[in-house]
């Protein structure tokens, strides 16, 4: 008898406080969740910006890079055939077993 009026006490309480409890519950889980997520977005965002910027800047930095080369040599080709045609004269000749 004692475990009936238990089980019919805790169903009398559910159906009077269970919408309310179950708010409770759900509000809670609520306001742990949706910051969370927030957090995780705004990371992912920033995670993100943080690559394209750093991959345009690697990639930027290296047309920049080749673009100098290729003017300094294309300024400079005379001047290096110059030199190199000196090179190959003025080296020595002698073979090194």
């Amino acid at each position: 008898m004692r475990t009936l009026l238990i089980i019919l006490t805790v169903v009398l309480a559910l159906a009077l406080f269970g919408p309310a409890i179950f708010t409770l519950a759900v509000e809670g889980v609520l306001a742990l969740l949706v910051p969370v997520l927030v957090v995780a977005l705004l990371a992912g965002v920033g995670f993100f910006v943080g690559a394209v910027l750093l991959g345009s800047t690697v990639i930027g930095g290296l047309i920049v890079l080749g673009v100098l080369l290729m003017v300094g040599f294309s300024v400079f080709w005379p001047l290096l055939l110059i030199l190199f045609v000196a090179w190959l004269f003025t080296r020595s000749r002698t073979q090194q077993a």
